[in-house]
């Protein structure tokens, strides 16, 4: 038997079966946290938000509230409800129309929207760095869109004269799971259970939403703060 083995073999050999237990374990391996299994957080982002690229409006709020829950130590799935404002410009060819066929006898080019929309959203994210204070992830899920207010106007020529056209709904379309969510981020540990996070997202249309079936797609970046338990 080498001399140090022997060594170790005779200080340990008189300990109680406890302390022996401790002393066979090095000192110096850090003692891993543990991770919270439910967050509550809220975030808020610049929305940018346009129909097929052919113009982009400033950006608007979005804010809401999100709740998440680790299924592994890198896999977490998550919901809220958002609020944001949506405005943008489209062509007249994007526009569903069959509500109003007499917009197929006007002569305009451009639409103005502006809408307000609560945004539900099912994601399912994947960390793929993991340090002890902090985690680089990307995400994906879809969105439902409800929306609450909107607002579409016009200017048209007829007989030589200019007229506005305007019409308004409340509550009147929700659009189930009609939106896909991608996302990267960026979140940081400030304790046991404290996190803030910054997240690019896109937004991509899988229908049309809202009274003219536009397909909107927006953008930004999320910032958030977030308690687990």
């Amino acid at each position: 038997m080498p001399i140090a083995t022997r060594l170790e073999v005779a200080a340990t050999a008189g300990l109680p079966a406890p302390l022996l237990a401790a002393a066979a374990v090095p000192a110096n391996l850090p003692i891993p946290l543990r991770q919270p299994h439910f967050y509550v957080g809220l975030v808020a982002a610049p929305d940018l938000s346009t129909v097929k690229f052919v113009d982009v409006e400033r950006p608007k709020l979005n804010v809401g509230v999100v709740l998440e829950y680790r299924l592994t130590n890198r896999l977490l799935v998550s919901t809220g409800l958002l609020r944001v404002n949506k405005e943008y410009y489209a062509r007249r060819e994007d526009y569903d129309w069959s509500a109003y066929p007499r917009a197929a006898t006007r002569n305009f080019y451009w639409v103005d929207g502006a809408c307000t929309v609560l945004d539900v959203p099912l994601n399912l994210r994947y960390d793929a760095v993991v340090r002890p204070q902090a985690r680089l992830f990307g995400a994906m899920g879809l969105s439902s869109f409800f929306m609450q207010r909107e607002q579409y106007s016009y200017d048209y020529t007829e007989n030589n004269s200019t007229y506005l056209w305007e019409r308004s709904y409340v509550n009147e379309n929700q659009h189930l799971f009609s939106v896909l969510n991608l996302s990267l981020g960026y979140e940081h540990s400030l304790g046991p259970h404290w996190r803030v996070q910054a997240e690019p997202y896109a937004k991509l249309p899988l229908g049309g939403v809202g009274a003219g079936k536009v397909r909107l797609t927006s953008g930004g970046i999320f910032f958030g703060l977030k308690y687990g338990f």
